[in-house]
């Protein structure tokens, strides 16, 4: 076949080489974009046919080249690989778009056939689906199910709290709440071990009734026992279990009789997902060795994903922090491993198990641009680089203007965004909501962590690369491993994340490298009253961390935690909502010397306000709390120009100066009404005359926030560096 070597143009704006759509055929041209009069010509049938034509046209014609998709659904067997190969020459791109003003969806489901009403008697069926149950026969294992409304819903049981004596594979468990199931291993449980901050999906691998004992075939992250400081919470349920099939929408699969059981909420067909990753790019990557060969130049451009599977853990698994995400494991629709200069925008990810983005290894200059994730098993957005060593490859990425909003339906610690061994990348303008757990997440290495063995980060570590480390090594042995130095985190817009799990954040760096910056995001309305979470935290072992001229306002317990010499400058942190706590700026980790707290605003017209929470020295100690950290001091770091104000009781405000001035510090501060124009309404601007202008505390201007439109163009970049 010859390939035309120009484009083929059918009216304004449709210019492109080939063309892909649901009435094509891999064996015409793909040059047109409908099927001609004949039927003997027209567009492509599949991505995976473009692709292949696109190698050779990139040959002959060594410029721009367009695969533009008509709408409809593409049902996917098998990923999609973009290898070298499939890489533009020197400076051109290749895109694949959507076909103006239609939509093309890319779907791994496959649908079930041959549904049949349930009229027998199901041992352990509950009444209230009785009559109500359909049934398929299936070969197949999965862990997902789609109808036209998206994700249906696992049969799950009520919550119990796991009795003690647990491990990571032995769960103790109230009596009569799991049962030895003849199909034992199709059932999972879903805990919460121990940490507020994890959930774990386990495989029953056994369950002794009498010993009330349940085994698991894969370990959970920690020992599965009650939750730490929330002893009271049911953080443990058993999903695919037929006694737990009770309400409309939920499903059982039973693989030894071959089976799926549906209490069906509508008519539509129901899909089974075939595939985790429904697109692949990816470079020449040596994983153990110095140096890898991206690809380049790629563009998916306004395509939608969706009914990708759950992924699972498995044995070899090596986890990022808290096994918040898998080191390079394929679990996104999409995934870049080993890619330079490539885009993914103003895509649409939904309805899927596992995660929608992911930017692994090698992954330098791309962009992430204009997407909309919702409705994800996993993670919203994940660049995960290489785990500790001399090979510093993921970087310079750009995450922009993306919506981002309930994720983690499955995993439900997964954030929106995460950043792992990444730096220099800039993450800004995105709409991130309605999430169980963290809004960002800028994470690296802990140091204690060198000393030991397991799935959390232990097995990222390039041993051949950072050669003898002692078991404590010191932060500066360390620093150089570090890989998320220098992220520009800013102008993104959080609100009611943590909705679910427990001590978790807005925006959470920890064990990231020096030089990033958190500045001009706004979150609000962190509304669940959990314990131990903050809008903003810089956690354990965190340093040279700039936390500016964002906007906090109502969000529950914490507005910033500051640890060592990080830096809390220009922020407004308004009505922190309590109980649990009230604290505006939390003191956890000490020594603060060359920490700054400057020109900040902290402002209350509620109950239970402490506008600075230091830690009491542990029993028998001066100058160390209960688990051995140096105190955090205000008085230790460079504290001024501040305000504190409580609308309601300004003393509040006078003792918490007093107090400070007592100390050395804050003696330009002042404990006055900062003249918002309407803080109830959320409404911080400064009137005229506002003292927050004479101190030189920056306002907050909430236009450039969030995504933007076309009335409301990018923001130059801010970064103190070059991005590019």
């Amino acid at each position: 076949m010859v390939l035309m070597t120009g484009s083929f143009c059918t009216a304004a704006g449709t210019e492109a080489d080939f063309f892909v759509a649901t009435n094509g055929s891999d064996e015409w041209s793909g040059t047109l974009s409908i099927p001609n009069a004949q039927e003997t010509d027209g567009p492509f049938a599949t991505l995976s046919r473009a692709r292949d034509a696109v190698r050779e046209l990139k040959e002959q014609k060594g410029s721009d080249i367009v695969v533009l998709v008509r709408g409809g659904t593409y049902r996917l067997g098998e990923t999609v690989a973009f290898g070298l190969q499939d890489s533009a020459l020197d400076s051109s791109t290749i895109t694949y778009a959507a076909y103006p003003d239609e939509k093309p969806v890319f779907s791994s489901g496959k649908e079930i056939t041959g549904w049949k009403k349930v009229t027998a008697t199901l041992p352990g069926l509950p009444k209230a689906a009785v009559g109500n149950i359909w049934v398929a026969e299936t070969p197949e294992r999965f862990f997902t199910l789609y109808d036209d409304q998206g994700m249906l819903p696992r049969a799950r049981s009520a919550g119990f709290i796991p009795l003690k004596g647990g491990s990571r594979d032995r769960l103790h468990f109230p009596a009569g709440r799991l049962k030895n199931w003849p199909n034992v291993e199709d059932v999972e449980i879903v805990v919460r071990p121990h940490h507020a901050w994890i959930s774990s999906v386990l495989p029953l691998a056994s369950v002794n009734e009498d010993k009330q004992i349940a085994s698991t075939s894969i370990d959970a992250t920690y020992a599965m026992n009650e939750l730490h400081f929330l002893p009271t919470v049911e953080s443990c349920w058993v999903e695919n279990a037929l006694e737990e099939l009770d309400e409309p929408g939920e499903w059982v699969l039973n693989t030894k009789e071959g089976k799926v059981y549906v209490w069906r909420r509508d008519d539509s067909p129901i899909l089974a997902p075939q595939l985790i990753e429904l697109i692949r790019i990816e470079g020449d990557v040596d994983k153990e060795g110095p140096q890898d060969t991206p690809a380049t130049n790629l563009v998916f451009r306004g395509l939608t994903f969706m009914h990708g599977e759950r992924y699972q853990l498995t044995e070899d698994d090596a986890g990022l922090q808290h096994d918040w995400d898998m080191h390079d494991k394929a679990n996104s629709l999409v995934r870049l491993r080993g890619a330079e200069n490539c885009k993914i925008e103003r895509c649409h990810f939904a309805h899927s198990g596992s995660g929608a983005i992911r930017v692994d290894l090698h992954g330098q200059e791309n962009e992430l641009t204009g997407n909309h994730i919702e409705q994800m098993g996993g993670a919203g957005i994940l660049l995960c680089g290489y785990g500790p060593g001399t090979k510093d490859v993921n970087r310079k990425n750009l995450v922009f203007n993306n919506h981002i909003h309930h994720v983690g339906r499955i995993y439900l610690h997964s954030p929106g965004i995460m950043v792992w061994q990444s730096g220099e990348n800039r993450v800004a303008n995105n709409l991130i909501h309605d999430a169980p757990y963290c809004g960002i997440i800028v994470s690296g290495f802990m140091s204690h962590f060198f000393g030991r063995n397991g799935r959390e980060l232990c097995r990222t570590i390039r041993q051949h690369e950072v050669g003898e480390m002692p078991k404590e090594p010191t932060h500066e042995q360390v620093a150089p491993f570090l890989r998320s130095h220098d992220n520009q985190i800013e102008y993104n817009e959080i609100h009611h994340v943590m909705e679910t799990m427990g001590d978790g954040n807005g925006i959470y760096i920890r064990g990231a490298g020096a030089g990033n910056v958190i500045r001009r995001n706004y979150i609000h309305h962190l509304v669940q009253p959990m314990l131990m979470q903050a809008a903003i935290r810089t956690d354990g072992g965190q340093r040279d961390t700039l936390i500016t001229e964002n906007l906090i306002y109502k969000c529950m317990a914490q507005g910033i935690i500051l640890k060592l010499n990080n830096r809390a400058t220009n922020n407004i942190v308004a009505d922190v909502l309590a109980p649990p706590r009230g604290y505006y700026l939390s003191l956890r980790e000490g020594p603060m010397t060359d920490a700054v707290i400057e020109r900040n605003i902290f402002y209350s017209a509620g109950k239970d306000t402490v506008f600075i929470d230091e830690l009491p020295a542990g029993r028998g100690r001066k100058t160390e709390d209960r688990r051995g950290r140096t105190l955090a001091r205000a008085k230790d770091a460079k504290t001024d120009f501040n305000i504190y104000y409580h609308a309601v009781d300004p003393e509040l405000g006078k003792a918490v100066l007093n107090k400070q001035q007592a100390d050395g510090v804050d003696a330009n501060s002042r404990a006055t009404d900062p003249m918002f124009v309407d803080p109830e309404s959320g409404d911080f601007r400064f009137k005229p005359g506002s003292p927050a202008g004479e101190m030189g505390i920056v306002p907050f201007d909430i236009s450039l926030v969030g995504l933007r439109t076309e009335t409301k163009q990018p923001l130059r970049n801010t970064n103190t560096k070059e991005y590019k």
